[in-house]
């Protein structure tokens, strides 16, 4: 079926889709990214990584590599004096000290003048460990006398969450906990063993959801250059040139305004792009040697030592009436945070008792650390996970008490007003249009009839699904400026990394504002000594945030620009308008001004008057949650357990469309990797903490080929602070997949599946097992 979209144009410049104007440039391969940069006298990095979960460095020996023909430095932890046991953040441990925590620390790195000359020198340094125990399970890892991960004092670090939620933290527990267990959360509310006691179901379960990675397709990189003067040039794949720099500055106890960030092209980040994981070593290999030095990770090195999205487990209790009304909620989640502190605790114990109306609650979450990589966020970062553990879990109640399931979950799914677990209202969104939007399906309709014909005459098992996820998206200052140039079209200067076309949409809403063409404006990321201050694209905060800047910035050059032209045409503002190229006074024809002529009676020497500068600044603090509910159909081959998925269909609260094509793309992609959760991915360590599938051959990405045709569906329910009503639309569509994927199976075999992926081998064994259970053969 055909996407649907809004087509009908009520405002100028958005409403109708608009191709990227960046495409065309990748499609044929201009685009500029880093590994694309090779300024003159250019080194190349690599970096020596431990081949040891857990190890003592008891000798380390880099003087053969320094002596080879075209090395140019190599650095130890020794050199850096920066580096200090108890680092909490990944980003502060450039190097292990004298202990390794993680398969593929970096232990040294290396400058030479080609890849194959920095990689015979790898071979070159000798490193003699000794091996220590390691904490591999996270459960395990909350014993006491587990392996223990940090140094004795490292503080948790909670500085990230905000970046992508608005969601923020709730204070740690100040109890003792055991060595590897960093932070604890609780959220409760009411009388839980009262509720318990009153409910005429209760149903427990326990969910897994396994380690994913990002999957972006340019791996982490950036190239640094130190000049004669100490002034730092950082070209970075970031999601945040500001961010980037605050953290190079931090990590290596140097001043800001040494250095200058510029955002190179990102193929991809989903939040794992944030942190500065290859910056901070680039700049001190620059810095011993004097000349640009890059360094790009290896897709192997991506998935061994890269910063992927945590394993979660949650266990799950719930009591209802005998109508389903919930009343009580228990719930344990177990983040798994790798090496470093990181975990977004609040975020899952919120969703788990607020998505759906939980009178009576308590959830505890726990971050563990283990001998692993450290997280990052990925796309909603806990959202995926916690919402394949509710939502499943209301399927199964409402199938458990023979109701229909979307109509059970659509009549406790929060809505604007309600109160959210940590105390805060929902603020208005979409979430009950979205799933009811569904509802009226023609899949959903006759999912009955799907089902039953299942199973007959040799046909697969047959069954349909839905789900609901959302996100709370964080909020973030910026700032933006709108300059009238002298041909008569508009520059906007952000600071905004683009990363999912996103600078096409800023160009629409100024378009808008100013009162002109899409074709009349264009949007500039500048540096981070250059544009004005702005923050991370991450959290589904971009158009959010910066786009109200952009959208004040518009304002104001529409004002000077018709303040001047009202001097020249003699005229009143309030009777002037901005037509095409022109501004004219309204009822008097001819009488008018080109944007062109403005401009240059701003610019000409001599002029009394003032070039037409747009300022913007926007501090936004209200939350526009965001939400999407899919539906899948698939059919189920009993004997190998293999699930085909047949059709998918989102339906996603977007606000206010802006782009109809950019906002379809985001929310196909999105779905496509919440797919991959649900079906195929999961990083698997050996008991020594060894990534055991460290290569796209392994790790199993979906593709094309594995996919049907997603149909879309927008919704919009304006945000009533976001620019023009738009929300963000990046998050919600990698949400409900795998619950969407589990529900549909349950429909399908009657087996509720609470571990993902749900692979052949895991759902065939599941089919055996069940038909064991009930005495078949």
């Amino acid at each position: 079926m055909a996407t649907v979209m809004k087509t009908s144009r009520d405002v100028r410049g958005v409403g109708f889709s608009m191709p990227r104007a960046d495409a065309p440039d990748k499609v044929v391969g201009k685009t500029m990214y880093v590994d694309d940069l090779n300024p003159p006298g250019l080194l190349q990095a690599r970096l020596l990584r431990s081949p040891h979960a857990h190890a003592r460095i008891k000798k380390l020996d880099v003087s053969k590599a320094r002596a080879l023909k075209g090395v140019r430095a190599v650095l130890t932890a020794s050199d850096i004096p920066t580096l200090h046991h108890g680092a909490k953040t990944r980003g502060h441990a450039l190097m292990a000290i004298d202990r390794v925590v993680f398969f593929g620390q970096p232990v040294a790195a290396i400058a030479a003048d080609e890849l194959s000359i920095a990689d015979e020198a790898l071979d070159l340094i000798e490193v003699e460990y000794e091996v220590l125990p390691v904490s591999i399970d996270p459960i395990k890892a909350m014993a006491w006398d587990a392996p223990r991960v940090a140094d004795e004092g490292t503080e948790a670090d909670t500085s990230e969450a905000l970046a992508h939620t608005g969601i923020a933290a709730t204070a740690s527990e100040t109890a003792p906990a055991a060595p590897n267990v960093t932070q604890t959360a609780k959220l409760e509310r009411g009388d839980l063993a009262a509720a318990f006691a009153q409910s005429d179901l209760i149903l427990e379960k326990t969910y897994h959801v396994p380690s994913v990675h990002q999957g972006y397709i340019e791996t982490h990189g950036a190239m640094a250059h130190v000049d004669q003067t100490g002034q730092i040039t950082v070209w970075a794949s970031t999601q945040g040139s500001f961010n980037t720099r605050a953290e190079i500055a931090d990590v290596l106890e140097i001043s800001e305004s040494l250095i200058k960030v510029i955002p190179m092209e990102c193929g991809g980040g989903f939040g794992a792009k944030i942190r500065a994981l290859t910056e901070p070593i680039t700049v001190l290999l620059s810095k011993a040697t004097g000349r640009p030095v890059k360094y790009m990770m290896t897709r192997r090195e991506e998935l061994e030592a890269g910063m992927p999205a945590p394993s979660v487990t949650i266990k799950l209790k719930t009591g209802v009436k005998k109508d389903g009304t919930p009343l009580a909620l228990e719930a344990e989640t177990v983040i798994e945070a790798g090496a470093y502190s990181g975990a977004m605790l609040t975020m899952s114990g919120v969703f788990l008792a607020s998505v759906y109306q939980w009178p009576n609650f308590h959830v505890t979450a726990y971050e563990v650390l283990t001998h692993k990589p450290s997280i990052a966020a990925y796309r909603a970062p806990m959202a995926p996970q916690t919402a394949f553990v509710i939502d499943s879990h209301m399927d199964h109640i409402a199938r458990q008490l023979g109701l229909d399931v979307a109509e059970y979950k659509l009549a406790f799914l929060q809505k604007g007003g309600d109160l959210m677990a940590h105390g805060r209202p929902w603020a208005i969104n979409g979430a009950k249009e979205c799933l009811a939007a569904l509802m009226e399906h023609p899949l959903w309709k006759n999912r009955k009839e799907w089902q039953a014909s299942g199973g007959k005459n040799g046909a697969p098992l047959r069954g349909t699904g839905v789900a609901v996820g959302g996100w709370v998206p964080g909020a973030q200052p910026s700032t933006a400026t709108m300059r009238l140039d002298t041909n008569g079209t508009l520059t906007v200067l952000t600071g905004s990394v683009d990363i999912a076309g996103t600078n096409q949409g800023l160009a629409m809403m100024a378009a808008t504002e100013f009162g002109v063409d899409i074709s009349k404006v264009k949007i500039v990321t500048g540096d981070t000594d250059s544009s004005p201050w702005t923050g991370l694209s991450a959290g589904s905060k971009t158009t959010y945030s910066v786009g109200t800047a952009v959208i004040a910035a518009a304002k104001d050059a529409r004002q000077k620009t018709l303040n001047l032209a009202a001097g020249e045409l003699e005229a009143s503002v309030e009777d002037l308008d901005i037509v095409d190229d022109s501004v004219v006074v309204q009822g008097v024809p001819g009488k008018s001004m080109t944007l062109s002529a403005i401009a240059k009676k701003s610019t000409a020497i001599g002029s009394a008057l003032a070039p037409i500068i747009g300022l913007g600044a926007a501090g936004v603090d209200v939350q526009a949650p965001a939400f999407a509910a899919q539906l899948a159909r698939i059919e189920v081959d009993p004997d190998t357990g293999l699930i085909t998925l047949l059709d998918f269909v989102v339906a996603q609260d977007v606000g206010k469309l802006i782009n109809p094509l950019g906002a379809v793309g985001q929310i196909q992609g999105g779905a496509v990797q919440s797919l991959g959760f649900a079906l195929t991915e999961g990083l698997m360590y050996a008991e020594d903490g060894r990534l055991m599938n460290p290569s796209l051959l392994d790790y199993r990405k979906l593709t094309a080929a594995d996919v049907p045709n997603i149909e879309t569906i927008i919704i919009e329910v304006p945000a009533p602070q976001g620019p023009m009503g738009a929300r963000g639309v990046g998050e919600p569509p990698i949400i409900p997949a795998p619950a969407a994927i589990a529900n549909a199976v349950e429909d399908a075999t009657g087996i509720r599946l609470t571990v993902l992926p749900l692979t052949p081998e895991r759902v065939a064994l599941a089919i055996e097992a069940h038909a064991s259970s009930n005495g078949h053969a």
